[in-house]
């Protein structure tokens, strides 16, 4: 419903009330007199319904009773088509029905129907006009069929309008219901970039700061010990401390530039890692790297590479026997691009320690899902493999 409609819905009911009341003293050729005293109350009650349903369909029992005691005109003076106002009467009455119980309406409009019908066996001279023939001389079985007929007729006319308002105000419930559905749905779609994108973030933080702080760490650990016996390995030590650095410092400046967008700018890649490689060699682990079929790879299988391979020798580096190293191999099979990363756990060691974000091998095996491939993890005795395929 658009805000204009729903705007000049508070005047539906009045204008149905007045436009009944003109069209049938038109219709029926009345003037305002004691004659459309039923007419003239029934239309205020249908003008009153939506706003006040209660004493709206108070207000018309009260006419009808009126009627039923002789206070008002008998039907055959004021005419049976006042009648029709009830049906609407019960329509706006429903529309605007906010009580914590809804049975009494429906039962009303039952109870309107049986009034109308003792109005109209009330009148003699109508209820013989209408059916043709005098109903004084008929038996009280044709009677009472009569008086069912006018009851279940009126009955229909006054239940159908009460259920065309619950129909209005089921599909206006559903509609409601369907907006705030689509709100929550869009609440939790928003909520779920967002928390991708933190997962994102996260992840490429750990794999940019948790690689180059642990080589920093080694080369700085390093010159302590060698400072003053071999200075000449002090400055190959700086220059991979500063070289890491700059590559972390570079990464995550790149990341904070991309928020809210796709990550922008060079990434690394598999022609990286022969740097990667360098970086863990001069920081004490002899690393073997072997790869062949490179060519072609998109950016995110390039990226996804280079990643899990960091985190693979990080981790080795790390939780492993830093010594006995590692060996990298990149290698095309019918399977696809299969990469692997073997090294060997620390002495004692059964299992690689998890990391304390949580994101080492579950963040490799995000970033092998997202390029389409899959990632595993095995331990066999001290010898621990992580292998990935990118299809």
């Amino acid at each position: 419903m658009t805000p204009r409609i729903q705007a000049l819905r508070p005047a539906a009911a009045p204008l149905a009330g007045l436009g009944m009341l003109v069209a049938l003293l038109i219709l029926e050729e009345r003037s305002f007199d004691s004659a459309s005293a039923l007419l003239v109350a029934l239309a205020a009650a249908v003008a009153a319904a939506e706003l006040i349903p209660v004493p709206a369909v108070i207000f018309a029992f009260v006419a009808l009773g009126l009627q039923a005691f002789g206070i008002f005109p008998n039907v055959m003076l004021s005419g049976a088509t006042p009648y029709v106002c009830l049906p609407v009467l019960f329509f706006f009455a429903a529309l605007g029905w906010n009580e914590p119980q809804r049975w009494p309406l429906p039962i009303a409009t039952v109870a309107a129907a049986g009034l109308v019908t003792v109005n109209w066996f009330a009148d003699a001279s109508w209820i013989n006009f209408v059916f043709g023939k005098q109903l004084s001389d008929a038996g009280p079985f044709r009677v009472a069929v009569y008086a069912f007929l006018v009851f279940a007729a009126f009955s229909a006319l006054n239940l159908a309008g009460w259920a065309a308002a619950a129909s209005v105000r089921q599909a206006a419930a559903n509609r409601l219901a369907r907006e705030q559905a689509e709100t929550r749905l869009e609440s939790t779609a928003s909520a779920l970039v967002i928390e991708q994108e933190r997962n994102r973030i996260a992840r490429e933080l750990h794999d940019v700061l948790a690689h180059s702080l642990a080589v920093i760490t080694a080369q700085a650990e390093g010159i302590r010990y060698v400072h003053r016996s071999e200075p000449e390995l002090v400055e190959e030590a700086a220059q991979v401390i500063a070289s890491s650095a700059r590559s972390a410092l570079q990464e995550t400046r790149r990341l904070v530039q991309s928020f809210g967008t796709e990550i922008e700018g060079p990434a690394p890649g598999a022609a990286e890692l022969p740097v990667l490689v360098h970086h863990l060699q001069s920081s004490g682990m002899p690393v073997e790297l072997q790869t062949s079929g490179l060519e072609g790879l998109s950016p995110v299988e390039d990226l996804t590479v280079y990643r899990i391979a960091q985190e693979s020798l990080t981790n080795a580096f790390k939780h492993g026997d830093r010594t006995a190293g590692a060996v990298v191999t990149v290698a095309r099979d019918p399977s696809g691009l299969r990469l692997k990363v073997r090294s060997r756990l620390a002495d004692g060691g059964a299992e690689v320690p998890p990391s304390g974000t949580g994101r080492g091998i579950p963040g490799m095996r995000e970033r092998a899902t997202a390029a389409g491939g899959q990632l595993t993890t095995a331990t066999n005795g001290q010898l621990f493999e992580v292998e990935a395929i990118l299809p």
